[in-house]
């Protein structure tokens, strides 16, 4: 149920429950499903927070003192969840510990009740603050109301010239101090004017909302912006009247970011429109400025952005073009790019190379893992860092991952030609679509080609992939899992680690990152992680892989801490498929007195 409105609808409330005794569990549910509410348990906070979004609990009636995450950090956890920002709390503390009474407030609890617990009084008392909360609500609501008139265009929904600015100087103050670029986009529908004047101005109106909803649908969550929210400096667009629009993408890796989403905004614009049984073909001119290269407030910004707009009209109209002309040459340089990636997917020019991974005890060959190599015609080789977002960026990303895993499949059909022993290989799978690539129908029919079995190949997913929590990837992991292959968390530690989804997932190996190997040596801290996770995955029936071992003092310490496989240049770059089988042979080892 919605948290709004909660007592005025027919549906009960729902209070979750979360205390490590019971026998107070049951008390409470009792009394609270006697006074009409629906009541969920949970025994500890790491099962409360795991249960949260799914259950969307209208309050939380929580208990101080619990095993594994307490009262204080579980209270907190809520409140970063979006339904959980002003959800109502009850925490329960001790009688005379002012001290946790006191913690509560700070970690966002709404109210306390001491223990014991009156449990006559306490239905009463959540429903004073349901109905608090509800008041609350309302009030936020009219504030909506308020700031939409003021500052939201009512055509579009968009934020209006007004609210434009000021978002743009706060953005800009905050990216002064951190010293990263904003792009400032100024967009001008071409002949939109002929259009009004045609079809009317309630085909017009129609026209310019669906061009701002197809505008919204070029910033994405992956871009290294977002699109704008309430309290953020994150990415603005707006509308400045007529047929102009802006955006504002602050924290750009480079400034030709900036021209991709001008791309792609003319892109998904070259797309005809059904407007009043009318289809209409358009395209627009944009102008892009860069802060703090073409000027370090928000007026210089606007203005060169328009005047770039007004040059991209004149260079032909359907197009973008930046302030500084130097940038105009690296956003054509970054299309020829993209055209050579586009390329290399569709002509299959990249190569599998292949990284050793070793058994710690005794050195030998356990496995390898998939890493693509682009031999480029003009530049040489191309860092995977630069053509995998391309890739993605392009769309491109599953047929790509169609020839990795046919190659890797295909590699090791030869290989067992050849006489080499069959051998795990690991490939790396994007988290980008990673529902929509259909990924265990794709392997099935990959392996009965080539008649190999599915125990030999290992894949490797960011913890982004997991982090959703969502039952689609579940069910797509327990398929993989039930034709035989292994699942590998990659460079675990550096995104959304969390023991909540390792034990939800059937994951079989943990790969460390190798930012914590680097300094494992020297750092104290870098060292306890590496143990704990190690310490951790064993706990949990996974094994753990260390990449990045460069050093054998690296090689020993590890040893000790009790990891299973290493991954480095220690032993040995990513090779070629030739020069591996040739290494994977019963006498190479990678032994204790030579690795």
């Amino acid at each position: 149920m919605n948290n709004d409105k909660r007592l005025r609808s027919n549906n009960p409330p729902l209070i979750q429950v979360v205390d490590d005794d019971l026998s107070t569990r049951l008390l409470i549910r009792a009394n609270l499903e006697k006074s009409g509410f629906k009541v969920a348990e949970a025994e500890n906070g790491l099962i409360a927070l795991a249960e949260f979004t799914q259950l969307k609990p209208d309050a939380v009636l929580l208990d101080v003192i619990m095993p594994k995450l307490d009262g204080f950090d579980t209270c907190q956890a809520i409140r970063k969840f979006p339904e959980g920002e002003h959800l109502p709390i009850l925490m329960v503390t001790g009688l005379d510990d002012i001290g946790s009474i006191d913690r509560a407030f700070e970690a966002g609890a709404t109210d306390f009740i001491t223990k014991p617990i009156n449990i006559a009084i306490l239905s009463h008392r959540i429903r004073y603050m349901l109905r608090a909360s509800e008041a609350f609500d309302d009030v936020i609501d009219k504030q909506k109301q308020i700031q939409e008139l003021a500052f939201f265009d009512h055509l579009t929904g968009l934020p209006n010239r007004n609210m434009f600015k000021q978002r743009l100087k706060m953005a800009l103050a905050e990216n002064g101090k951190e010293e990263t670029l904003l792009a400032v986009l100024f967009m001008d529908i071409d002949r939109f004017k002929t259009i009004n004047d045609t079809l009317g101005h309630h085909s017009g109106d129609l026209l310019l909302k669906s061009v701002a909803d197809r505008i919204n649908l070029c910033i994405r969550e992956t871009d290294s912006f977002s699109r704008f929210k309430k309290g953020s400096s994150k990415s603005c667009i707006s509308r400045q009247g007529g047929d102009e629009f802006t955006l504002m993408l602050p924290r750009l890796k480079a400034p030709e970011d900036a021209g991709q989403v001008a791309r792609r905004i003319n892109t998904q614009l070259a797309e005809p429109f059904k407007i009043d049984n009318h289809e209409i073909f358009i395209s627009a001119s944009i102008g892009i400025s860069i802060f703090p290269i073409d000027g370090s407030d928000a007026e210089d910004l606007m203005k060169h952005a328009d005047l770039a707009m007004y040059h991209a009209k004149e260079r032909g109209k359907n197009g973008f073009q930046f302030y500084k002309k130097e940038l105009n040459i690296k956003a054509e340089e970054r299309l020829t790019f993209e055209n050579d990636v586009r390329k290399a997917v569709i002509n299959e020019e990249f190569t599998l190379y292949y990284q050793p991974q070793v058994f710690m005890e005794d050195g030998t060959i356990s496995g390898a893992e998939a890493l693509t190599r682009w031999e480029h015609a003009k530049f040489g080789r191309v860092s995977p860092v630069e053509f995998i977002p391309a890739i993605e960026e392009l769309g491109l990303i599953i047929p790509f991952t169609d020839w990795v895993i046919r190659q890797a499949v295909r590699q090791q059909s030869e290989w067992r030609n050849e006489g080499m022993p069959p051998i795990r290989i690991a490939v790396n799978i994007s988290s980008r679509h990673f529902a929509e690539q259909k990924i265990p129908d794709k392997i099935a029919k990959i392996i009965q080609i080539y008649d190999m079995s599915a125990n030999f190949l290992e894949l490797e997913l960011t913890e982004s992939v997991l982090a959703e929590q969502n039952l689609e990837t579940l069910s797509i992991l327990k398929d993989l899992k039930g034709m035989g292959l292994s699942i590998s968390v990659d460079d675990f530690g550096t995104g959304y680690s969390s023991l909540v989804y390792l034990k939800n997932f059937p994951i079989d190996i943990v790969k460390i990152d190798r930012l914590f190997i680097k300094d494992i040596l020297t750092s104290k801290q870098d060292a306890s992680i590496v143990k704990a996770i190690i310490a951790m995955a064993h706990s949990m029936e996974m094994k753990v892989v260390a990449e990045g071992i460069e050093k054998r003092e690296q090689l020993e310490l590890l040893r000790e801490m009790g990891c299973d496989f290493g991954q480095g240049f220690l032993f040995s770059p990513a090779v070629s498929a030739e020069e591996f089988s040739k290494m994977y042979t019963p006498t190479f080892l990678f032994t204790k007195s030579t690795a």
